[in-house]
């Protein structure tokens, strides 16, 4: 049988598991990936060389499974071969859903949907193959698995081959977080280098008719801003006493919203706008008194800039907010003075603007029980399944109400998911060797196979790239005290990814319209000329 043939084979396997992020479907997926490992003659040898690790404190209890093939000539010199086996949802199927997870089948019957002018001629031509996961990612995860197999036959190469198949990339990559510490003490353990990590993803063509495939050479990072506004307390009959929450949080949304000055810019990439996900007041109940908190969280894309440069604009822009607020509301009371001919005794409100970690630190000054206080709220919150970023928003509002002075205010933190973002520049020996692998491939892509690849800065879909390493610079203490949860509803191993720092680059098949009903998957490039790439590769960084 063809290679091409083998991954095609392992391809529909794996396609027909269904396993949706967030749900128990994605242990089958693993459990897959596992079974295939334990039949491969390598491994019935070498027991101690793969395994299956659950996430630790996962309620799902998923699972990341790990292969190791030692070439025959040892050496630290390890590359690490990874990807993600779960898949978004397949509601837009509509009534193709009993065949979203068969690709053969769903290919003859996609047609059947409303399909673009692109997506249609991609069907007729019979290059492009259909379904829920064939492009994202399971097409990466298929590639890896023959290409361990291949490799664990001959062991004709220096040093050490790692395979990595993680859940939970396309909720909060519980999976290669949780697969960083278990990377960490292998190193150790081992004494292996990590020379490099490919990361299976697709290229995604951005224009119609593009004659080119793209490797990423980094990866977006994404911050979640949350903005918790503390107002005062009044009767709807006497709103000028009181400062409601709701137009503290509606006043930064319209500044935050769009901003251009808050798109990160690296040479010509610039990120998507930031956007709002969810705003609200907390008052569970009604009555006629205003609500006391409100809160607001965003979606922010990262190239460059460091979480201490975006937690100071952040700050200057809250202010800017509550002082707006107090300046419309003195406008509209002198309006409404005039209207009504009577005066109206106003509160005294001062503008106030926290960061949590400065809240935290005045509540721990003067409860010192308040960290165990806050363990027992997160484990109660978690067994009535509150997802990380509820979470997060009770815990800085609990925060607040033992704060002893009670005041209007702004509390700007960071929390759950944290993606750091990443970008291979040749800083350090290591990752010249793996760019010099990267354009050695390049030249043999076009040489060989009359494939144009080019090198493009950052991969902006969020990827697992992002935790391959964290940059030298950044300011771990002062990130971690900010982001809500840290250490307690959110296990993010930021010191174990400051030691890691491994050269890493998204570089896969090729695909189109991830997350959609029209998700698809070139095989021809993908089956046959990926797969000769990565050998490549390997050869160049294992030699």
């Amino acid at each position: 049988m063809k290679f091409s043939d083998k991954i095609y084979e392992t391809l529909k396997e794996l396609v027909a598991v269904p396993s949706v992020s967030g749900t128990e479907k994605e242990n089958l997926a693993s459990e897959k990936i596992y079974d295939m490992l334990s039949n491969m003659a390598y491994f019935k040898e070498n027991k101690g060389n793969f395994g299956i690790e659950e996430v630790e404190g996962d309620y799902l209890k998923r699972k990341f499974v790990w292969a190791i093939v030692n070439g025959k000539q040892k050496s630290k010199n390890t590359l690490i071969l990874t990807g993600h086996f779960d898949v978004v949802g397949i509601e837009e199927f509509g009534h193709l859903k009993s065949v979203a997870f068969d690709m053969e089948e769903c290919t003859k019957r996609i047609s059947q949907l409303n399909l673009d002018k692109d997506a249609l001629e991609d069907l007729k031509s019979g290059k492009w193959i259909f379904g829920r996961g064939t492009a994202d990612m399971k097409c990466g995860i298929a590639i890896n698995i023959e290409l361990i197999r291949k490799f664990s036959e001959d062991q004709d190469f220096k040093g050490n081959l790692l395979f990595l198949a993680v859940p939970g990339e396309e909720s909060n990559s519980e999976g290669m977080v949780a697969a960083v510490p278990f990377l960490l003490k292998l190193q150790e353990k081992m004494n292996y280098d990590y020379c490099g990590a490919i990361i299976s993803e697709c290229s995604i063509p951005q224009n119609k008719n593009e004659e080119f495939k793209r490797l990423y050479m980094g990866s977006v990072g994404k911050i979640m801003p949350l903005f918790l506004c503390v107002g005062k307390e009044t009767h709807v009959g006497e709103p000028l006493k009181g400062l409601n929450p709701n137009i503290l949080v509606s006043e930064v949304n319209r500044i935050l919203e769009n901003n251009p000055d808050f798109s990160d810019q690296v040479n010509n990439i610039t990120t998507p706008l930031p956007m709002c996900l969810k705003q609200m007041d907390l008052k569970e109940l009604y009555s006629v008194q205003s609500p006391l908190y409100a809160a607001a969280y965003y979606n922010l894309f990262t190239l460059s800039m460091s979480e201490e440069e975006l937690m100071n604009k952040l700050k200057n822009l809250a202010l800017e907010a509550f002082n707006n607020v107090l300046y419309d509301i003195k406008n509209k009371r002198e309006r409404f003075v005039k209207k009504s001919g009577k005066e109206f005794q106003c509160i005294e409100i001062e503008p106030c603007v926290m960061t949590y970690e400065e809240l935290l630190f005045e509540v721990k000054s003067k409860d010192k029980n308040f960290g165990d206080y806050i363990k027992e709220k997160v484990e109660l919150w978690k067994k009535q399944n509150k997802d990380n970023q509820t979470i997060a928003i009770n815990i800085v509002k609990e925060t607040c109400e033992k704060y002893e002075d009670k005041k209007p205010m702004i509390i700007v933190s960071f929390i759950p998911p944290y993606y750091p973002h990443k970008y291979l520049e040749g800083k350090d020996e290591k990752s010249k060797n793996f760019i010099g692998a990267i354009d050695k491939t390049i030249e043999y892509a076009y040489k060989e196979f009359d494939e144009k690849i080019i090198k493009e800065d950052f991969f902006m879909g969020i990827s697992d790239l992002s935790y391959t390493g964290i940059e030298k610079n950044q300011n771990l203490s002062n990130l971690s005290s900010n982001i809500v949860g840290y250490g307690t509803s959110y296990n993010l191993p930021l010191e174990s990814l400051s030691k890691l720092n491994i050269p890493a680059i998204v570089f896969g098949g090729e695909g189109k319209d991830f997350h959609k009903y029209s998700e698809r998957l070139n095989v021809p490039y993908t089956l046959n000329v990926t797969p000769e790439l990565y050998k490549y590769m390997i050869y160049s960084l294992l030699k």
